[in-house]
């Protein structure tokens, strides 16, 4: 009989201190819900900058950040740092200042500069102008 309470003991002891260690486990790690629009904006922020690092390794542009005089390893490190928001910036601001995106405003510029000069009587491009003298 003395021998069973002690194997009772010692594996109601064993039990117990598993049980202490199990329910610790538990309480680190905690599971909540994940929203859509949470998920969206964690992946294309990480796609965003994955397309800037892209942009980083291109040749021309490697050329050029040699140029004036900044080390691309450095340039990297740095655009590694940036926040989510701070690459949503960079991105928006090159695709607004992108060369030759205002194809509108640029023929609108042409049309009314060559309206001027028929009117000045440089040029006969259009049919409609009479010519100012």
């Amino acid at each position: 009989m003395g021998f069973l309470n002690i194997t009772k003991k010692g594996v109601a002891i064993a039990l117990s201190a598993q049980l202490v260690l199990a329910t610790q486990a538990v309480t680190l790690a905690q599971a909540e819900m994940l929203g859509t629009d949470a998920a969206i904006s964690k992946y294309s922020g990480m796609a965003n900058r994955s397309l800037l690092m892209d942009e980083l390794q291109r040749s021309d542009v490697r050329d050029q950040i040699i140029e004036l005089g900044v080390d691309p390893a450095e340039a990297e490190q740095r655009l590694a740092a940036l926040s989510d928001a701070e690459i949503e910036t960079i991105l928006t601001q090159m695709e607004n200042d992108s060369a030759g995106a205002d194809i509108v405003g640029t023929l609108f510029t042409v049309f009314v500069i060559l309206l001027v000069t028929d009117l000045l009587c440089f040029t006969r491009v259009f049919s409609f102008v009479r010519c100012i003298r």
